[in-house]
C-alpha cells in the first residue's frame, strides 16, 4: 500500500526544485507586473483627485474674491483697509488683498492706499474671460519670491486681486499625492509649484490634467526609483507567495498524477491505446482424437498498480462505458493471433467473453460484422461466451434472441458461461439453445462430496446433450474432480489441472507440444 502511494505521490528533488524555481519566477513576475499596473492606476486616480482638489480650491478662491468685491467701494478709507485686513486674516490662502478700478488701477490694499496699474496683458485676459477672472505669477516684494496672483473684476466695476505663496496651492496637491510621486503645477509656461527635485532618472508614467478656466496644468510623474523603492519593501510578501505557489503546484501536480495514475484512468488509457494483453487457456478435449479449444482472457499489468485482476478491469470498464471497446480490443487481438499463426491454429476455435447486455445494444451485431470483415480469419472459429450479470426482463429477452440470430448468421458459436450461477434459465435455453454450456467451477469444486450437486449436474448435462449442446467443465484442478466430470459424461475440461491461462508465446509452445504428443500416439 505504501509503495503504491509513493508511486502516486513522487517526492522527486528535481520536481520540487523545478516547482520552487517556477514559483519564485512567477512570484517575481506577478508582483512586478502587478505593482507596475497598480501604480499606473494609482497615479491616474491620485492625479484626478489632486486636480479635483485644485478645482475646488480655485472655485473657493473665486467665491472669496467675489464676496470682497461686492462689499468694496472706490474709496480707500480706514474702513476699507480694515475690511481687507480682516479678509486677509481669515483667508486660508492669501497673504494680501488689493482693490482696482475699471481702469485696472490698484488704489487700495490691506497694507494701505496704493497706486499702480495692472499689466495690460492681465487686463486683457480679465476682459476676455467670461467670468472676468484670471491668474498670474509675478515677483513679489512682500513675499520676497514669486507670488501667485488671482484677479477678479466684479459687476460694479471694482476688482479684487489676491496674492498668495505658491506653496499654498501645493498643499492641496500634496494631500493626494504620496511623497514618491513628483509633480509640477504650471501657469501657462511658468511653474507655480513643484517638487521636481524628485524627478531624477527614468520616468515610468506621466499624467497631465488641465484647469482650463485658470490656464493651469498639473503634471504628475511616476519615477522609476519610487517603483523599486516599493518593490524592495514587498520581498517578504513575494517569498511568502512563492511558498504558496510551490505548495499549490505540488498539490496540483500530485492531484494530476493521482488522476492520471488512478485505476479508472489507467484502464481507460490502456483500452484506448490497445495496451492490454490477451492470455489463452486451453479447453482440453478428453477425446484424444478431437481438437482442443482456447478461451481468450484479458490480462493487464499496470505500471502503477501492478497486476490488475480481470474482474476489476471489467467492473471499471462497465462503469466507464468502455466494456464494448474492451470486447472489440480482445476480438481484434484474437484475430491477429489467428493471422500470425495460421497453420498452428487452423483447427482451433477461440472464445471471447461478452456481457449479455452488450449484445442487446443495437449496434453490437453490425460492429461485430465489421470486425469479422476486418479479420476474416475469425470466421467459423470465433465463439462468444455470454456472461450473466443481471436478469433479462420481458422486453430484453426477445431482443437477445434476435441478436443471437444475427450473431449466428455470422458463423459465430455461442456459449453460456458459468451456467447455474447467474440468471440463465431453462426457458431461455429452450427459446434459443447455445452451442456450448459451461458448468461453473463452484459446482465442480463440490462435485465429489455433494450428492445434490452431482444430481443437478447430471440433469443439466443430460439436458444440454438433448439440446445438442457441448458441455465444458470449468475449474478442474484435481484428479478426483476430473474423474467426477468423466462420470457425468462431460467431454471437455478447462482448468489448472491441464493448463493455466498462458501468454501468446507460451500457449503457442503448449499447442506445438500437444500436437507433437498426439503425432506420437
Amino acid at each position: 500500500m505504501l509503495r503504491k502511494l509513493s508511486v502516486l505521490f513522487p517526492s522527486s528533488k528535481q520536481v520540487l526544485f523545478s516547482y520552487a524555481f517556477i514559483s519564485v519566477v512567477c512570484s517575481i513576475l506577478l508582483f512586478s507586473l502587478g505593482l507596475y499596473f497598480y501604480l499606473l492606476k494609482d497615479i491616474s486616480t491620485r492625479t484626478d483627485l489632486a486636480k479635483a482638489a485644485l478645482d475646488s480650491q480655485m472655485e473657493a478662491i473665486f467665491v472669496e474674491l467675489k464676496s470682497i468685491a461686492n462689499d468694496a467701494d472706490l474709496s480707500c478709507n480706514s474702513e476699507s483697509i480694515t475690511r481687507l485686513r480682516s479678509a486677509t486674516f481669515y483667508s486660508p490662502t492669501f497673504k494680501e488683498f488689493g482693490l482696482f478700478n475699471s481702469d485696472y488701477q490698484v488704489f487700495c490694499t490691506n497694507l494701505g492706499p496704493r497706486k499702480f496699474k495692472i499689466f495690460n496683458s492681465i487686463a486683457q485676459r480679465i476682459e476676455a474671460s467670461p467670468a472676468h477672472r484670471t491668474v498670474s505669477l509675478v515677483k513679489s516684494h512682500t513675499l520676497g519670491d514669486n507670488a501667485f496672483l488671482v484677479f477678479y473684476k466684479g459687476e460694479k466695476g471694482i476688482g479684487v486681486n489676491g496674492l498668495a505663496p505658491p506653496q499654498r496651492l501645493g498643499n492641496y496637491v500634496d494631500r493626494w499625492l504620496t511623497s514618491g510621486y513628483a509633480y509640477q503645477l504650471t501657469l501657462g509656461k511658468q511653474m507655480v509649484v513643484s517638487n521636481s527635485a524628485d524627478i531624477e532618472g527614468s520616468i515610468l508614467d506621466k499624467q497631465v490634467r488641465t484647469l482650463d478656466d485658470w490656464a493651469m496644468s498639473l503634471a504628475v510623474y511616476l519615477p522609476e526609483r519610487y517603483y523599486w523603492q516599493i518593490y524592495q519593501s514587498m520581498w517578504p510578501f513575494i517569498l511568502l507567495f512563492s511558498v504558496f505557489l510551490l505548495v499549490l503546484f505540488c498539490v496540483l501536480h500530485w492531484s494530476f498524477l493521482y488522476y492520471r495514475r488512478s485505476l479508472p484512468q489507467c484502464i481507460k488509457r490502456a483500452i484506448q491505446n490497445n495496451a492490454m494483453e490477451v492470455y489463452f487457456q486451453p479447453i482440453v478435449s478428453l477425446d484424444e482424437n478431437r481438437t482442443h479449444e482456447l478461451e481468450a482472457l484479458i490480462r493487464w499489468h499496470s505500471p502503477y498498480h501492478g497486476q490488475v485482476s480481470p474482474l476489476s478491469i471489467i467492473e471499471v470498464s462497465e462503469r466507464l462505458g468502455l466494456i464494448d471497446e474492451l470486447t472489440w480490443m480482445v476480438i481484434r487481438k484474437v484475430g491477429a493471433f489467428f493471422r500470425q499463426n495460421a497453420d498452428l491454429l487452423k483447427d482451433i476455435r477461440i472464445s471471447v467473453n461478452v456481457d449479455r447486455h452488450s449484445l442487446i445494444h443495437e449496434d453490437f451485431a453490425p460492429t461485430l460484422a465489421k470486425v469479422m470483415n476486418e479479420w476474416p480469419e475469425l470466421k467459423g472459429r470465433l465463439g462468444l461466451e455470454v456472461t450473466e450479470t443481471t436478469a433479462l426482463n420481458s422486453i430484453e429477452l426477445p431482443l437477445m434472441v434476435s441478436r443471437f440470430e444475427h450473431i449466428k448468421a455470422l458463423d459465430i458459436r455461442l456459449s453460456v458461461d458459468d451456467f447455474g450461477t447467474g440468471y440463465a434459465g431453462l426457458d431461455f435455453l429452450r427459446r434459443f439453445p447455445y452451442d456450448t454450456l459451461k458448468l461453473d467451477q463452484i459446482f465442480i469444486a463440490s462435485l465429489k462430496e455433494d450428492q445434490f450437486t452431482r444430481q443437478v449436474l447430471t440433469s443439466v448435462t443430460k439436458l444440454a446433450k438433448e439440446l445438442n449442446m457441448e458441455v465444458v467443465a470449468e475449474g478442474v484442478e484435481r484428479e478426483d474432480q476430473l474423474e467426477a466430470v468423466r462420470e457425468l459424461g462431460v467431454e471437455r475440461v478447462q482448468g489448472y489441472y491441464f493448463c493455466r491461462p498462458l501468454p501468446i508465446d507460451q500457449v503457442i509452445e503448449w499447442l506445438m507440444d500437444d500436437q507433437a504428443r498426439k503425432s506420437h500416439l
